[in-house]
């Protein structure tokens, strides 16, 4: 019974403590990477004004301005913090319902010498991207 109860205790600290971290921080993950390229993700950790469950976990990666504008407070507090470049990408990005959308341009075919496939009506290829992406596990010493 003793063990039981000790097992309990400690249990219950252990929780609560994870529980009183989670209520005092924002984690926030941001468009981009950290440790100068070597890692894919942008995670910060940003001590909140009160405590709350509210807006304990926030991917800021597909934000636009209406996710912005709906959480004053948080960005307040990204301000004071001195972090509000987390949410730079997102007040640039305007709201889906305010893009506008252009319908593609028709285009002329007209029947060539192989029966409609010249030259003039396939499309270019396009140019690819040759520079291969960097990896978390590119130990090159380039700079980029």
């Amino acid at each position: 019974m003793k063990k039981l109860m000790k097992f309990v205790l400690i249990s219950a600290i252990m929780f609560g403590g994870w529980a009183l971290a989670a209520a005092s921080l924002h984690v926030v993950r941001a468009p981009g990477t950290m440790v100068y390229g070597y890692v894919p993700v942008n995670v910060h950790v940003i001590p909140k004004n009160t405590l709350t469950f509210k807006d304990t976990y926030l991917d800021t990666t597909k934000w636009s301005v209406a996710d912005v504008q709906s959480r004053p407070t948080f960005i307040d507090r990204l301000h004071r913090t001195g972090k509000a470049d987390l949410v730079k990408q997102a007040a640039e990005t305007p709201a889906p319902a305010s893009v506008t959308i252009t319908p593609p341009k028709p285009v002329e075919v007209s029947a060539g010498v192989h029966g409609g496939n010249s030259a003039a009506t396939d499309p270019k290829p396009v140019a690819a991207d040759t520079k291969k992406p960097s990896s978390i596990f590119d130990f090159s010493t380039e700079k980029k």
